[in-house]
């Protein structure tokens, strides 16, 4: 029975939650927190498909993508796989928030964000920012992106709608 069938699809999902939390120690862990709400105006709300590749090894996950951007530099990124929210990111130019809600788990921070949450970086590189080592983004002829983390194999690829 492939991975993705059944009864073993819920295990890898776990799997890959559990190893994400493992590589994420040395962060501060917070209760169901918000830097920001995405109300008002300057915002610009672009949506999209995205696949995740949680580590080299884990199986990739499919899914909705939101990413509302404001003027001054905040980003918030939903990435869900209807009824499940897999990843909420939020990054401001000082702060970072990252939760996984089907894990129960959340680490926040200040200044740069650590690189082993790629999702933390999809903003910057989208916009066409540097971004520190091991991270490489490419841009796709048919419109799409890419952004992996080459030290852990951890990948997004996808397209947002303008």
């Amino acid at each position: 029975m492939p991975l993705y069938e059944g009864r073993l699809f819920r295990p890898v999902l776990w799997l890959a939650l559990l190893i994400i939390a493992m590589l994420s120690s040395g962060c501060r862990t917070t209760t169901g927190a918000s830097l920001f709400t995405t109300s008002g105006p300057g915002w610009h709300v672009q949506e999209g498909q995205a696949l995740w590749r949680p580590g080299r090894g884990l199986p990739e996950l499919g899914g909705d993508l939101v990413m509302a951007s404001h003027e001054d530099g905040r980003c918030a990124i939903e990435f869900a796989k209807t009824p499940l929210s897999l990843v909420s990111a939020q990054t401001t130019r000082t702060n970072w928030l990252i939760q996984f809600p089907a894990g129960r788990m959340s680490f926040t921070g200040r200044r740069q964000p650590p690189v082993r949450f790629a999702w933390l970086y999809l903003h910057a590189a989208l916009s066409g920012e540097q971004l520190p080592p091991p991270l490489r983004f490419e841009r796709k002829p048919d419109g799409g992106w890419r952004l992996e983390n080459t030290r852990s194999g951890e990948t997004l690829e996808g397209y947002l709608k303008p």
